[in-house]
């Protein structure tokens, strides 16, 4: 906390600036548990100094990234908000859309499409039930970076290689794939790519990423 009682969010200060700027594009109830989260993973960065947690409070950050995006676009996701026993990253009930984030740099060796399919079906095996009883879509947001050795283009160009994440999950709705790109004005832009299991995404007037169709 500075002397004049800001929080600092993060040591990187594009970064704090980034998380003031998103906190009030959420609710309050969300705005209070990110704040709680990002903080929980400073002080654990802070207090232990390695890289499994600098990764762990990065992936909180960008945790809020594509959840930001949606919200300015006219949804409503809230943050860890409970559902029959469990916290999923972000829900929008009137939209029906379920959300949850992974970075590609947390833990692993095997190869990008190993990893991310590993991913994507321990998310879709845990929340099928709330999936299926609540007629959501679920949505995996994969962050990528040069750990990944693939760009969105090559996620574009190889998209027949994620089918299989596709046939062996009937919950997952879509993928997100996403990444830095330029900074404007000293502020980090991103680029989104995303894969859904159904053209579905046509009919949602706000859906605001490119996206290309498994359903051929």
């Amino acid at each position: 906390m500075t002397p004049d009682g800001d929080i600092i969010y993060s040591p990187n200060s594009a970064i704090d600036v980034a998380i003031k700027e998103m906190l009030p594009n959420f609710d309050s109830a969300s705005q209070r548990r990110m704040r709680k989260a990002i903080l929980n993973a400073k002080r654990a960065a802070e207090n232990h100094r390695d890289e499994n947690t600098d990764a762990g409070a990065r992936h909180i950050f960008r945790e809020f990234i594509l959840a930001y995006t949606l919200n300015q676009n006219g949804f409503a996701f809230e943050y860890e908000k409970p559902i029959q026993g469990k916290t999923p990253d972000w829900l929008d009930d009137t939209a029906l859309l379920m959300l949850e984030s992974y970075t590609y740099e947390r833990g692993g060796s095997s190869n990008f499409f190993d990893r991310v399919k590993s991913s994507v079906t321990s998310k879709c095996n845990k929340y099928n039930n709330i999936v299926v009883a609540n007629d959501f879509r679920l949505v995996v947001a994969v962050y990528i970076d040069f750990l990944t050795c693939m760009t969105l283009e090559e996620c574009r160009e190889s998209s027949e290689g994620f089918r299989p994440v596709f046939h062996d999950n009937d919950s997952l709705w879509a993928v997100v794939f996403f990444t830095e790109t330029q900074v404007i004005n000293s502020k980090q832009q991103y680029e989104f790519f995303c894969l859904s299991a159904d053209s579905s995404f046509e009919d949602i007037p706000n859906w605001p990423f490119a996206t290309m169709s498994m359903e051929r």
